[in-house]
């Protein structure tokens, strides 16, 4: 049996009872809180000039008529998801909702309505379906968080020119109704709140919806209707582009600069659009419409709701910060392109769309989702993003970075050592638009025979024998569905213009490798490494690195030519300790053991970007030290050594102050030498008379060539150092 919804005023007295402290709550919405209209099963269709501010769609169904209806604020979703997780919180609301008790069951009686019928804050609920005609008045007795709570059990119909009016600070924020079956919003009629029903949802022509209508199951149909995302007094605030781009300027928006408690929109056609260049912005929601542009080039953007964006959001500086307190969303269907990105929210985030780091990735607090979506850290000239993990929170999922080259010393093809800050991928991985690896496994045993010679290696120190005694015998050429190992290090034959990205787990926390072996040969002891976290290591943080029967030293690979370059050192303070993300070194087990392995923890890491190593490759210092260099005519042509003086060397190798001189293969070679070793970085006992260090100077060719002291520091006066 139909029922009717108002009353003849002889029954106000009855709508007015229910108390205010009956304790209920706001359902969560979720997702589903940017949409004005949407299905999570169902068509969505319009037919005439409908206008709409706030989000639309359907989760599974067809969709049309827009245009000719026109959104002026929000995005289309369709099977999207976002849409998919809005599907799952319309469930989610429409539960909380049967669980709202029934304090005041509502009196029903025959006849048409005489006079308008007034509620007071309650929940209230009707037992079959109704129909409002009339007016319908919502009374908030001047409290602005005053909630309602309308529940019908079967069909809504509201009639012509019927309306739902609000007064003494109620807000459509705060009025909820829930309808298990179809709604249909008479012509020319008014409705504020949020409905959140069960069955199709039909807006006459002329209707006006001021909220939200969600449904659970059924089709959505309008004709020349308004609806409007309006939920409270200055709860939102759309962008105008009244002339400049300040987001700070009140004039550039419909109800003042965006807040932690407003949300914001910036639709298309409403340039110049919104920049932020210093100071710190907030939004609780906000939205980027298609064809709408966000710029960022400093200061800090608060998001304590969700950011969906459909058109672009530009950053080259700045932070983007995620500090709500229940889970976010962020991304869409358009380009987000963040500069940093902090999550400080400990329900986390979930990403609705692709998103670009080119600064900080910092999981301060709460867990960041990837939801298989594509998050890049970004790498180029400028420089490369990094992930600081001294934070509680953390990523889930996969995530790729991105390794720019370089080009200062060859701009063109060359061995770079590569290593993955990711686990869970393989090396077919390295694979670029420009760049296709090759795994000819046939090197491995005809060497440099094979008719494709192969530019991806690993290094394995067991291969160096009696029978192939040098350094370079110890390069392998793996497959391309290896698995990539944390800390190992890759010798890749690529040109600069290429940028790598892996893809996979980010690594995170202590890190080792062990078993390093030695064996028997002066040669034997190198293992190729690389930094395993997605943020560059520096060597000269002792907390974060432990070596066990290794010696102090690393060495980086720099490329001069596609077959061309050397190795520079560092130990002790002399070299560059700095390793960028992605950049693989050698190291040696020491003399006299059979293994050793080497562990880091996240204290060795870099967390900001001051200063960045470049992938090709200090504090003041008092000990007496000579850095010498030899410069050919190209000036990438360059090697150099180091000689210095410090209590505890010796004129031996010493694993905890020296360094060796590895192959140069650009034979351009300066070293120093002792009775059994060539250095790069040779440590001696401080000064007490005439010391003589003899040197070994190698060139490839016949030309000009320059022997000079780079440096000269901290010698006593009166010293004399010569160079003959």
């Amino acid at each position: 049996m139909k029922k009717t919804f108002l009353t003849l005023v002889s029954c106000a007295a009855l709508w007015a009872g229910p108390a205010v402290s009956f304790g209920q709550t706001a359902p969560p919405l979720g997702a589903a809180a940017t949409f004005t209209l949407f299905t999570a099963v169902g068509a969505f269709d319009n037919v005439g000039p409908s206008v709409v501010s706030g989000d639309i769609g359907t989760n599974a169904g067809q969709f049309t008529g827009f245009p000719p209806g026109v959104i002026l604020t929000g995005n289309i979703h369709h099977a999207d998801t976002y849409s998919n997780q809005a599907a799952t919180d319309v469930q989610t609301a429409f539960n909380a909702m049967s669980a709202v008790p029934c304090v005041s069951p509502l009196a029903v009686y025959g006849g048409p309505p005489s006079s308008p019928q007034t509620l007071l804050p309650g929940s209230y609920c009707v037992g079959g379906a109704t129909t409002l005609a009339g007016s319908l008045i919502l009374d908030a007795q001047n409290n602005p968080n005053a909630l309602f709570f309308l529940r019908v059990t079967g069909a809504l119909t509201t009639g012509a020119g019927s309306t739902v009016t609000l007064i003494n600070g109620a807000s459509a924020t705060n009025v909820y109704w829930q309808i298990t079956n179809r709604t249909d919003l008479g012509q020319n009629s008014l409705m504020q709140g949020t409905l959140i029903t069960g069955g199709a949802i039909n807006l006459v022509q002329g209707a006006t919806l001021r909220g939200r209508a969600l449904t659970r199951a059924g089709a959505i149909t309008m004709d020349s209707n308004t609806a409007t995302l309006q939920l409270q007094p200055l709860s939102a605030t759309f962008w105008l582009g009244n002339g400049t781009t300040d987001w700070f300027t009140a004039s550039n928006w419909s109800n003042g600069v965006p807040t932690s408690l407003l949300d914001a929109g910036v639709s298309a056609n409403r340039a110049p659009y919104p920049a932020i260049a210093n100071g710190s912005a907030a939004v609780r929601n906000l939205a980027i419409g298609n064809g709408a542009q966000l710029s960022q080039s400093g200061g800090s953007l608060d998001v304590e709701g969700n950011l969906d964006n459909a058109g672009t959001i530009a950053a080259t500086g700045g932070s983007l910060l995620l500090s709500g307190t229940s889970a976010q969303l962020l991304g869409g269907t358009g380009s987000t392109q963040l500069w940093s990105l902090t999550l400080n929210n400990a329900n986390g985030a979930t990403l609705a769309g692709a998103v670009g780091v080119h600064g900080i990735l910092m999981p301060s607090s709460g867990i960041l989702n990837t939801n298989n979506q594509a998050l890049t850290l970004r790498s180029d000239i400028t420089g490369t993003a990094l992930v600081n993990n001294s934070g509680l929170g953390s990523v889930n999922g996969a995530v790729t970075m991105q390794r720019y080259i370089a080009t200062t010393l060859n701009s063109g093809m060359g061995y770079r050592h590569y290593s993955s800050p990711v686990s869970n991928t393989t090396l077919s991985d390295l694979a670029t638009p420009g760049f296709v690896p090759v795994f000819n496994q046939a090197f491995n045993t005809g060497g440099n025979t094979g008719t494709s010679f192969p530019n991806v290696f690993t290094y394995q120190e067991n291969l160096v024998t009696v029978a192939k005694p040098t350094f370079g015998d110890g390069f392998f050429v793996p497959t391309g569905a290896t698995p990539v190992v944390v800390m190992e290090g890759y010798d890749v034959n690529i040109a600069s213009n290429q940028v790598v990205d892996l893809r996979g787990t980010l690594n995170n926390g202590p890190q080792s490798r062990t078993n390093l072996s030695r064996g028997t040969g002066t040669e034997n002891g190198w293992h190729l490494l690389g930094n395993p976290y997605p943020s560059p290591i520096d060597f000269s943080q002792s907390a974060g690195v432990v070596r066990t029967n290794l010696d102090n030293a690393i060495y980086v690979y720099q490329s001069t030519g596609q077959y061309a370059g050397g190795y520079r050192g560092y130990v002790n303070g002399f070299g560059d300790p700095r390793l960028s993300a992605m950049q693989g070194f050698f190291t040696r087990v020491s003399a006299g053991q059979t293994s050793g392995s080497l562990s880091f923890n996240n204290a060795v890491r870099s967390t900001s970007l001051a200063v960045q190593p470049t992938f090709n490759r200090s504090v003041a210092d008092l000990r007496p030290q000579l850095q010498l260099q030899l410069q050919g005519s190209a000036a990438t042509s360059m090697d150099e050594a180091y000689v210095y003086f410090e209590a505890g060397a010796t004129a031996a190798f010493d694993a905890r102050y020296d360094a060796y001189k590895l192959p140069n293969l650009s034979h351009l070679i300066l070293s120093s030498l002792t009775a059994a070793d060539e250095l790069s970085v040779n440590g001696l006992a401080p000064l007490s008379g005439a010391t003589t260090v003899p040197l070994n100077v190698n060139v490839p060719a016949a030309g000009s060539y320059t022997l000079n002291a780079a440096a000269l520091r901290n010698f006593a006066p009166g010293t004399q150092v010569l160079l003959l």
